[in-house]
């Protein structure tokens, strides 16, 4: 897939569009089943054993089937007023939460992170300040050439960085698989107690 970016080939396009595309797919949901699997398998132990806080795994399955039903029942129906219900008053509170706790472990890493304790840390922290007062209208009373640096940093220094790490987190992802499946990595069988 990365070759199509850099070799213009009709074969190559072909087998990328019509075979990996699909393969992907296919992969990926495979993945979401097995995960799911593994997830009832984990908790449905934990819930038998009576473990400490096994209720919290009673809800996670509970939630993890309602919501399962909702996508696979009513997904071609999502205007569905029922639908439309869970949706909005749950799973959009539950993602608020879930991002306003992040925010805190967030700001704790950014404190760690921006303490200027060498020559990196400083980078790091005049380009944060940067790409914070480029997209803050505050930044650009304070001086109007912040957004248009704020942008050049995203597109010139950010995206190949991005792309870095996505070839990078692929192949270790891919590593990863190939362990498992050759039986070098038995981790995940033991359910995660």
């Amino acid at each position: 897939m990365v070759l199509q970016s850099y070799i213009q080939s009709d074969f190559l396009y072909t087998f990328v569009q019509s075979y990996l595309a699909r393969a992907v797919t296919v992969s990926s949901a495979w993945a979401v089943g097995l995960g799911a699997v593994n997830i009832i398998r984990i908790h449905g132990r934990r819930i038998k054993a009576r473990r400490e806080q096994y209720f919290y795994s009673i809800v996670l399955l509970v939630t993890f089937f309602w919501f399962a039903f909702l996508g696979i029942f009513l997904q071609k129906h999502n205007s569905d007023p029922f639908y439309l219900f869970f949706y909005n008053n749950i799973l959009l509170n539950l993602s608020a939460t879930m991002y306003s706790v992040l925010a805190f472990y967030i700001a704790s890493a950014a404190y760690r992170s921006f303490r200027v304790r060498s020559l990196e840390a400083s980078f790091l922290l005049s380009t944060s300040v940067i790409v914070m007062l480029g997209a803050v209208p505050i930044g650009q009373a304070l001086w109007s050439g912040f957004p248009g640096l704020s942008s050049w940093i995203g597109t010139n220094i950010n995206t190949p960085v991005l792309r870095a790490m996505s070839i990078g987190l692929t192949l270790g992802g891919l590593t990863q698989s190939m362990r498992n499946l050759i039986g070098i990595e038995r981790g995940h069988l033991s359910g995660g107690d």
